[in-house]
Parts: C-alpha cells; sequence; structure tokens
C-alpha cells in the first residue's frame, strides 16, 4: 500500500507521521500550485468548489508519484463535502488511474467507532502501536497549531520583514521530523522564543482582525493566497478561527464549543446549516464583542453555507458597528486584486480606530 491524502494546511505532516507509524509508505502529494490548480480545474465539473477542484489536482500528482490508495474524510449534511471521496474517486476512474479509495466518516462524538474503522483498513497493523502513532500525530496537530497562532500575533511586529516566517519554516521542518513528544515540546519552545524575539516592533494603533470562514480555504495557504501572511505584512495581528485540532477535538468529544457557537450565534442563526456556517456566524459575533477591528470572511465560490452565513454577518457587522470583508475565492482569482482589496480594508479599519482615539 503506497497511501495519500489532500493538502490542507498541516494535515499532510499528521497523517505522514500516522502512517509511517504504522509501517504504511506513504506519498506525499506536492505542494499545491499552479499546475495542481489547473489539473483540478480542468477535471472537476465547471460549478464545484474551489477546495473540490484542488483536491482533485491532489490526488493526480499523488497517484502520478505513484500512489495506490487515498484516504478521504466522508460526511452528510447539507455541505456537499459529503460527496467528495464518492465524485473524486469516479472522475479519478474515468481518467484512468487504478486505486483504492477509503472514505471515513468524521467521528461525531463517536472517537472509539472512529478509530475502529480506520483500524479496519489496516487488519495487520498492532492495535497499541497504531493508538501510539495516532497519539503522536495528534500531539504535532497540537503543536503545528499552537505556533501557527504565535505566529499570527507576532509576525505583524517583526523588525526585519520575512525573517518571522523564516523561522516559522524552519521549525514547522523539524517538528515534521521530529521523532518523539520530548523534540516536539523542545521545537515548540525555542521556536516561539526565536520568533518573539523577532518582534520589536511597537505600533501607536495596533489592529486585529479575525479571519472566518470555510475550513479548508482557512487553513490552506495557497488557496487563500496566504491571507494571514498578507495582513501581518500590513501590521495587523490575525485571529483563524479554524484549526485542525479544534475540528479533531470537538468532532470526535463534541465539547462544549459547539455550544459556544449555538449561544453566540442565537437571534441570528438557530440551527446548523450545514459545513461551517453555523462557525462563521457564531464567530463573527464573538470577535465583534470582543472589540476586534474587523472581521473578513473567506469562501469558495458556490459554497451554499457560507452563501447563507454571507448574508447574515452583515447584519451582524451593523448591529455591532464592526466591518466585514466577504473574499469569494476561485480559479479565476487574482492576487493583486485581493491585495489592493486588504490593503484598503486595513486602511479602513485604521481610520475607524483613530476616529475613536482622538
Amino acid at each position: 500500500m503506497k497511501i495519500t491524502y489532500p493538502h490542507m494546511g498541516s494535515l499532510n505532516m499528521i497523517l505522514k507521521t500516522m502512517f509511517e507509524g504504522i509501517g504504511v509508505e506513504v506519498i506525499d502529494p506536492p505542494p499545491s500550485t499552479n499546475k495542481t490548480l489547473t489539473l483540478g480545474v480542468r477535471n472537476s465539473h465547471e460549478f464545484a468548489c474551489l477546495p473540490f477542484k484542488i483536491n482533485v489536482g491532489n490526488f493526480i500528482e499523488a497517484l502520478d508519484k505513484g500512489a495506490d490508495t487515498i484516504i478521504m474524510l466522508g460526511g452528510i449534511g447539507p455541505c456537499r463535502f459529503g460527496y467528495y471521496g464518492q465524485v473524486q474517486r469516479e472522475i479519478l476512474k474515468d481518467l484512468g488511474y487504478d486505486f483504492k479509495m477509503i472514505i471515513v466518516d468524521p467521528p461525531h462524538g463517536r472517537l472509539i467507532d472512529f478509530l475502529k474503522e480506520l483500524a479496519s483498513y489496516f487488519p495487520n497493523v498492532d492495535g497499541k502501536i497504531a493508538l501510539k502513532s495516532f497519539v503522536f500525530a495528534v500531539k504535532k496537530m497540537i503543536a503545528a497549531d499552537k505556533l501557527e497562532k504565535f505566529l499570527l500575533k507576532y509576525r505583524a511586529h517583526e523588525d526585519n520583514p520575512g525573517v518571522t516566517t523564516k523561522i516559522y519554516e524552519e521549525y514547522m521542518k523539524k517538528l515534521e521530523k521530529a521523532q518523539n513528544g520530548k523534540e516536539v515540546d523542545k521545537i515548540v519552545s525555542e521556536a516561539m522564543k526565536k520568533i518573539k524575539e523577532n518582534a520589536n516592533v511597537r505600533r501607536k494603533i495596533q489592529l486585529k482582525v479575525a479571519l472566518v470562514g470555510e475550513i479548508y480555504m482557512l487553513l490552506e495557504p495557497f488557496t487563500n493566497m496566504d491571507i494571514s501572511k498578507s495582513l501581518n505584512e500590513l501590521g495587523v495581528e490575525v485571529t483563524k478561527t479554524e484549526y485542525l485540532s479544534d475540528y479533531l477535538i470537538n468532532s470526535a468529544f463534541k465539547l462544549p464549543q459547539r455550544m459556544e457557537f449555538k449561544k453566540n450565534a442565537r437571534g441570528y442563526l438557530e440551527r446548523d446549516i450545514g459545513g461551517h456556517g453555523l462557525n462563521t456566524v457564531a464567530n463573527t459575533v464573538k470577535y465583534a464583542k470582543l472589540n476586534y477591528d474587523g472581521v473578513i470572511h473567506i469562501l469558495p465560490f458556490t459554497c451554499t453555507p457560507e452563501i447563507v452565513a454571507q448574508g447574515i454577518i452583515a447584519k451582524i457587522s451593523r448591529d455591532y458597528n464592526i466591518p466585514v470583508m466577504s473574499l469569494v475565492y476561485d480559479e479565476n482569482t487574482g492576487q493583486a486584486g485581493y491585495q489592493t482589496r486588504l490593503e484598503a480594508f486595513v486602511d479602513l479599519l485604521y481610520r475607524k480606530r483613530m476616529e475613536v482615539v482622538c
């Protein structure tokens, strides 16, 4: 078996750690590029969303590298994500690829059943080894998310543009190669120390922006044109509202965060509409109440849950007097136009804050 998976933030590092830990050969898809996007667009339905198309491109590139097994999450509900695996499998079969597609439904509060289902695809693997590998992969996931959260705060204050990003990338490579929990802890500690040391700029007005929206668009830098980095370089501290570790923990255990979402969204959205639509509405209210300067909503073109949320957060913007900007992405999105919109939005936030200060 030579297994592969789609890119989504640090997901490839986590899955590689888990599968190599149980002795399964991993074929990493090449980093997502314009070539990946072109392959996905060429072989997908026109109105499929951008994450779907990039996934198809990831799979084609990985299968061309020798992968023979693809693992993909499934699901049910209004969001089309639940159908990705089945449709992508048919597309790839029609292209002549010979492979096995493993589609695993998210835990939905039943972690043990999820692990048992996953283990059924690897019957020759010792259960204790598999559990140890899974736990270590989760530790790396939490570490990667912790580092990114730290980066998005302190990179907005760096003395030398680009240095903080290099430090982060250097330690992410070390994290990928880490072999035990002590190594992971040491890497995180050293990385945070170095990043903080490089953040010496103190601004009279410090803007804070929350990023809300569809989880893939928030996590995958290629897809969102590395919007967090662009905002940091404009001197804005960024809070991303979705991370892999949060998604896994809440899906696995159904912790109180789900109740918090429903509480924050009350009066605006009273039910789950699929995908991360409820999260988007709830997080917009949350960060408006925390007096953030603005919210940026990012979503893929044709994403129904996020389109519904988009209309609702316009009302939240008016009710809380917080600027909100929606950025809709597809394969025709251009970097220059989006950078101009970001700069204009940040200028608006500065002017609004200056009015308060004066």
